[in-house]
């Protein structure tokens, strides 16, 4: 079942005249990517180790801090950084892999804090992914994931950067 997170993420598609082909990285149980799957998009899913849960959709394991050279139209990476201690690297790889549109989500602050979280953003330290994704376009949101969130004061941080839109 697709949560809020997931809703926010499908609401950056279509992306107008880009071919439909997905890759994630760190697609855990693949839930956004067998959507996509069947509403006509060509997924790749990725993760650091196999996930036998994803069937019926192309996987490899990949880590994203080791870069290699292939590019998608849309690529997302939901999740994912905050777990990294280097995820700077990871984010610059992430660029390199898009060709269009490139889509993030993780956590604001200790909103859904974990043990395996080593990073938090906050609005004001949230802006070094548009100082990292120069000269592309950033839009940069809060989402909530569930209901509940409101009362509870979770947020998630929506990063979409499109490399159509470049700027000076």
């Amino acid at each position: 079942m697709l949560d809020l997170r997931h809703v926010s993420i499908i609401d950056a598609f279509p992306v107008y005249k880009c071919p439909k082909k997905v890759f994630t990285v760190g697609a855990g149980e693949g839930q956004i990517e067998q959507y996509l799957s069947e509403i006509g998009y060509e997924v790749t899913a990725s993760d650091i180790q196999k996930n036998n849960s994803i069937k019926n959709l192309k996987f490899m394991t990949y880590n994203i801090l080791e870069y290699q050279e292939m590019t998608f139209p849309i690529v997302i990476c939901s999740q994912v950084l905050e777990h990294l201690t280097d995820y700077k690297t990871a984010f610059k790889n992430l660029i390199k892999h898009t060709e269009v549109r490139l889509i993030i989500t993780f956590p604001y602050m200790y909103s859904f804090h974990s043990p395996d979280h080593v990073n938090f953003w906050n609005d004001s330290s949230v802006k070094i992914f548009e100082e990292m994704a120069k000269p592309y376009s950033v839009a940069i949101s809060k989402i909530r994931t569930k209901p509940e969130d409101k009362e509870d004061g979770k947020w998630a941080f929506l990063l979409i950067i499109d490399k159509r839109q470049q700027y000076a």
